[in-house]
């Protein structure tokens, strides 16, 4: 059996997510024992998770 280099076993929060319009928390940032990074956002509800203000989001994120 193959032996899993990347294994998660715990996390620690390293900084908050914050909506830029309202200063709202939104969620918090993780790191990984193994280096890894991940975003978990609350849970508030969809709408005002992806979205913290009423503002249609720009899709081409190319610009």
């Amino acid at each position: 059996m193959p032996k899993l280099e990347s294994v998660r076993a715990t996390a620690e929060a390293i900084g908050r997510i914050s909506c830029i319009k309202t200063g709202e928390e939104i969620g918090l940032l993780y790191q990984w024992d193994n280096g890894e990074t991940q975003a978990s956002l609350h849970n508030f509800g969809v709408q005002e998770t992806q979205h913290c203000s009423d503002q249609p989001t720009n899709q081409d994120l190319g610009a």
